[in-house]
């Protein structure tokens, strides 16, 4: 049984809103068998527990007066062999809501409650199963929208993430056995002040947490994409090109300037990489109300952009507008995007001196859609999407960074005491913090709000 939760057995449907071939029920806790042979009968009239555990078993669900709603296949798996430590029995039926909710009701009458959002993978992490953080890399993998993003939560769900932070818990452990020895022997503090590979041990530890926390921008990156903004004045082809790279109709685009008065955002698989890709309305001085709204939420869109693509006119050239909206962007990572090279004049390639000479813009037709490959690949280079291929495990989550940091700082002050050779109870209580910060990574150390705050973002049924 999982801790704390007694007899409790929850069950839910875990499987996504709407029509399907299959729907899953999910039910787990002490009473699962018992409560699933209420309703569950197999063609061969025998029970569920007669079974042996891990087997797949044909049958009929029935309601508390014996109407049929269902032939479903039935699975039990007996713990703690199974996803959360407990006796868990799926029942997998046709895949209409209307089915699905009529076992449900049969469960819950049956003396199963609706389990809460998150609570399957909970108690499997109260029941030694999994981590904290592979607890959260199961939500990550069920969000992963691109192949390098789903690569990225299946090793943090097989423990590679996890495997780093224990180990380097298990160095702190024996640097900080060592100094509460002397604690408890304080004629031999001269000793451990004379022995240089204490201070080695606590830079050497820094150094790891460092590399960890290095690796959170291409973390968060993987798991939540790169925001880029289409960026320009008004009427360069900004919508036009968002339905080029979603190859949809996406955005209304007319010839009349102002046509986009609010930001579109969606998302794109280039690559691998999740590019969250959003169009704005031209920076320009709106004639109206609505159109300075717009505007307006460009520039926070600009604020915030990791990319940004910035239009300009082939025909036209670098215009003055064009210039006063690079001076908004240019501390960004930008690419330069030229587009219209159809059109009568397009052919002659603009004087782009003006701006950065590494600028290297990429010339494009979003009509006829040449170019836009060279645009795809740019975008991958320019976010340096071929780092996040070859590299391991990264932090993903504030959560891990949060720790991280005050891990780091906390080896900092033990470090310093060190040096001013403070008295070593200062020292160990550096020692325990640091390790007290990795121990709520993967939940060694959890508070119920802390796992409130974890499992709050799961969906009902996971």
């Amino acid at each position: 049984m999982a801790k704390g939760t007694g007899e409790d057995t929850v069950c839910a449907i875990s499987t996504p809103v709407g029509e399907g071939g299959i729907g899953v029920i999910r039910l787990s806790g002490g009473r699962a068998l018992e409560i699933a042979d209420h309703f569950f009968q197999t063609r061969s009239g025998r029970r569920l527990r007669e079974f042996p555990s891990h087997t797949v078993h044909f049958g009929l669900v029935k309601d508390g007066r014996g109407k049929v709603l269902d032939e479903v296949i039935g699975v039990f798996y007996r713990g703690p062999k199974s996803y959360t430590g407990e006796d868990v029995v799926e029942i997998s039926a046709h895949g209409g809501m209307k089915v699905l909710q009529e076992i449900l009701q049969a469960l819950i009458r049956a003396g199963a409650r609706q389990a809460e959002p998150g609570e399957f993978t909970k108690r499997a992490f109260l029941n030694g199963r999994i981590d904290l953080a592979q607890a959260e890399a199961v939500m990550d993998l069920i969000r992963a929208k691109t192949e390098l993003s789903r690569e990225q939560a299946c090793r943090q769900l097989q423990g590679e993430f996890s495997r780093q932070v224990r180990k380097l818990r298990e160095d702190l452990l024996k640097i900080a056995a060592h100094v509460e020895a002397y604690v408890d022997f304080p004629e031999d503090d001269l000793e451990v002040y004379s022995q240089p590979e204490f201070l080695e041990k606590l830079n050497g530890a820094s150094a790891k947490i460092s590399a960890m926390l290095d690796s959170y921008e291409r973390g968060a990156v993987l798991k939540d994409g790169v925001l880029c903004v289409i960026a320009g004045r008004p009427n360069v082809g900004k919508s036009s090109l968002l339905n080029a790279l979603l190859d949809r109709d996406r955005a209304i685009v007319t010839d009349l300037p102002g046509t986009t008065r609010d930001a579109l955002e969606e998302q794109l698989d280039i690559g691998g990489l999740l590019v969250r890709i959003v169009d704005t309305a031209g920076i320009r001085q709106g004639t109206e109300a609505v159109e300075a709204l717009g505007v307006e939420r460009t520039r926070r869109y600009l604020a915030e952009a990791q990319l940004v693509l910035f239009m300009l006119e082939a025909p036209a050239g670098v215009t003055a507008e064009d210039l006063q909206i690079f001076e908004e962007i240019r501390k960004k990572k930008y690419i330069l995007v030229v587009n219209k090279i159809d059109l009568p004049g397009g052919e002659d390639r603009a004087d782009l001196g003006v701006f950065s000479p590494e600028a290297r813009p990429v010339y494009l037709s979003v009509r006829t859609k040449e170019g836009l490959k060279d645009l795809e690949k740019r975008i991958l280079e320019t976010a340096a999407a071929e780092r996040f291929q070859s590299e391991g495990v990264a932090v993903t989550r504030v959560r891990h960074k949060q720790a991280l940091e005050k891990c780091r700082e906390a080896l900092r002050k033990a470090r310093e005491g060190f040096e001013k050779r403070l008295s070593l109870e200062f020292i160990a209580f550096d020692l325990r913090e640091a390790m007290d910060r990795l121990g709520e990574i993967v939940g060694e150390i959890y508070t119920e709000d802390l796992l409130d705050v974890v499992f709050r973002e799961f969906c009902i049924g996971k």
